[in-house]
């Protein structure tokens, strides 16, 4: 009987996805979990989700100096959280990913947070308007197009407030989704209103906050007409690190006539072959997949101090991207350096150092093209010494 137990709770065990990520949703409104079912339902088949009421002791986002999360969805209310501002943003410096839910009468605590990440909530009790692109003539459940980085190919319903950000984007803060032309909110121009808003920092931590709740109900999300449902996987995705996930290995720098891999110096003007191969993260195959950038900006830097090139690497075969070029004729410490920023992609930061030398006394040439002249007037006063030995000689 007690094998029989055993064998029972091993199977338990191993149908429980203990390996996958975890995510702690925060919410003092029961009701969310009946409105957003449908996203709750999406967030559940890719982790493991714990609920917690926001303003609740029994949670713990560190313990012991460890993370007991992966992922953070914030629900915001007019309650302040147990956990402090600076905990929050330990947790994102830590490389982990947080989704705020904003609304429009959220507490100072969740509006001075959206501010540490480069955006603002519109004023308290504010909602975007728009008389042209709306829902059955209802001028609050705004719709727009307007979807960058995230694929989502039907209108986006919105009803409630907005997001603001510098009027342009910037390779760390974007609109995910922004207003249509027609839409405003108070003072508020269209192109500075946001439905929803992302960050993603240099650790390729991610931060994306909506400016409602309702943008991700099961009201917007359930309607086959509207890409809320695409929204919302898009958001679980990018926000979550499951998409647009870059990788970059097996760096290799030689000398263009020679298979020696990685040597320690270059000399002067000597031809270099530069490749590297870039992954991205396919989460329907569950693998690594090459890389395609058909923009041609993936930039190789040879730099001391300043970049001495600054060149484009070419798509080879697969996931490589390749290069050659000759070594600048200065000597030093150069570094091969890729720096790729490309918005909504986690970024790439690479450095190679190598010493350039100077040519040795026994790789000059024999004749150098600089001493030409030198060799003519070396040559031509031997010759005029000749003519003027036998003038001299003849003439006695």
């Amino acid at each position: 009987m007690i094998k029989f137990l055993i064998l029972i709770l091993g199977v338990v065990l191993a149908g429980t996805p203990y390996n996958q990520k975890k995510v702690l949703v925060l919410s003092d409104n029961p009701a969310v979990y009946v409105s957003h079912s449908q996203f709750f339902n999406l967030l559940s088949k890719s982790y493991r989700v714990d609920y917690k009421n926001i303003q609740s002791n029994t949670f713990n986002l560190q313990l012991f100096g460890e993370w007991q999360y992966d992922h953070l969805v914030l629900f915001s209310t007019t309650n302040d959280l147990k956990v402090s501002t600076q905990e929050l943003l330990d947790f994102y410096d830590s490389g982990r990913n947080i989704l705020l839910l904003g609304s429009t009468d959220q507490s100072k605590y969740f509006r001075k947070f959206l501010n540490s990440f480069g955006l603002d909530m519109h004023d308290y009790g504010s909602s975007v308007v728009d008389y042209f692109n709306n829902i059955k003539g209802n001028q609050n459940i705004v719709t727009t197009n307007n979807v960058n980085i995230l694929k989502v190919d039907k209108p986006v319903a919105h009803q409630g407030a907005g997001l603001t950000m510098t009027p342009y984007e910037t390779f760390q803060v974007y609109g995910l989704v922004r207003g249509s032309e027609t839409a405003f909110s108070g003072p508020n121009l269209s192109h500075n209103i946001i439905y929803v808003g992302a960050t993603q920092g240099r650790n390729n931590a991610r931060f994306v906050a909506t400016g409602s709740w309702e943008i991700l109900s099961d009201e917007f999300v359930n309607d086959s007409n509207l890409g809320n449902f695409e929204l919302a996987q898009e958001i679980i995705r990018w926000g979550f690190g499951q998409s647009k996930i870059l990788k970059a290995e097996n760096l290799i720098h030689r000398r263009l006539d020679s298979d020696d891999i990685k040597p320690y110096n270059y000399r002067l003007r000597e031809d270099c072959y530069f490749s590297i191969d870039i992954y991205e993260w396919d989460y329907q195959k569950d693998q690594w997949v090459p890389y395609n950038s058909t923009d041609n900006d993936v930039i190789l830097e040879f730099v001391m101090l300043d970049p001495y090139y600054r060149l484009p690497l070419k798509k080879g075969e697969g996931s490589k991207y390749e290069l050659s070029f000759k070594i600048p004729d200065v000597y030093g410490v150069f570094q091969f350096k890729i720096n790729y920023l490309k918005p909504g992609y986690t970024f790439l930061k690479i450095a190679e150092k190598i010493t350039v030398r100077p040519f040795r006394h026994d790789e000059y040439g024999r004749y150098l093209v600089q001493a030409f002249p030198y060799y003519f007037s070396s040559f031509g006063t031997m010759a005029g010494f000749v003519v003027f030995l036998i003038a001299f000689l003849l003439n006695k």
